[in-house]
């Protein structure tokens, strides 16, 4: 069973998400919380894919050949490579908790296949986690796909000054495999509640599904030690590098 305590609204599904607002709102945002013991509505920019015939034959032959998750269905240093990224992964027994906007949520149940599979990797003020799980079948991954980015999107109007997610972006790469991402603005820019247009981005979390698999990507170019951030806006090519890693994580996942 696919599960991320994110209260029963949320049933079957998982992920990793972010921070909560430190006390000062314009402080670093999110990348992604940890714990040490184991275990809204939706945005008018959201592309969602519209279902098709050839989606449910997909589904069976996913629920067929899938089988368990491992570590070899996550990216690895290579596919950061590719993208001028240079990360070392961290070895960690740490679960990562879902957090929304108002409160964190530990995801601390385990999906069909056995326990949630995910990865650490760092390097100076980079920073990457994947989580990804097996559902039961490719319908139950679609409403854990849907119900994450419901709860993300609710964090794309917040007040003055707090940090906030940019619009929604959604791409269909084949059949049964989709990629969201939205990403991470700091509250430093948050003026009116909402993004500020253009992709002036700190960080990012994508939502990853190839047929009965889920995962998320969380991608930080301003991570740091402390409370203060260590940028503000990322490069001009982190939205490139996030769009070809979330491709590549979700062709990984199948």
């Amino acid at each position: 069973m696919l599960v991320v305590t994110v209260a029963a609204v949320l049933g079957t599904l998982t992920g990793a998400v972010a921070l909560p607002d430190r006390a000062v709102p314009t402080g670093d945002g999110p990348i992604a919380a940890e714990t040490s013991s184991p275990g809204s509505p939706s945005s008018s920019a959201r592309q969602s894919p519209s279902p098709s015939a050839t989606d449910a034959d997909a589904s069976a032959s996913a629920d067929a050949t899938q089988g368990p998750i491992s570590s070899a269905d996550l990216l690895t240093v290579d596919d950061f490579a590719d993208v001028g990224l240079t990360l070392a992964p961290e070895r960690s027994d740490r679960r990562v908790e879902l957090v929304g906007c108002d409160k964190n949520e530990t995801l601390d149940d385990v999906a069909a296949s056995g326990p949630p599979v995910q990865q650490f990797w760092s390097a100076g003020s980079v920073g990457a986690i994947e989580q990804a799980v097996a559902g039961r079948d490719e319908d139950e991954a679609k409403q854990a796909n849907r119900q994450v980015l419901r709860r993300l999107e609710a964090c794309q109007r917040r007040p003055k000054g707090y940090w906030l997610y940019g619009p929604t972006h959604t791409e269909r790469l084949e059949p049964g495999t989709t990629v969201s991402w939205l990403g991470l603005v700091n509250g430093e820019l948050n003026t009116t509640g909402r993004a500020p247009a253009g992709e002036r981005i700190s960080g990012a979390v994508a939502v990853l599904r190839n047929g009965a698999r889920v995962a998320m990507l969380n991608l930080s170019w301003c991570q740091s030690a402390g409370d203060e951030a260590a940028c503000v806006v990322a490069g001009d090519e982190a939205v490139e590098q996030l769009t070809d890693l979330s491709r590549a994580a979700a062709r990984r996942l199948g």
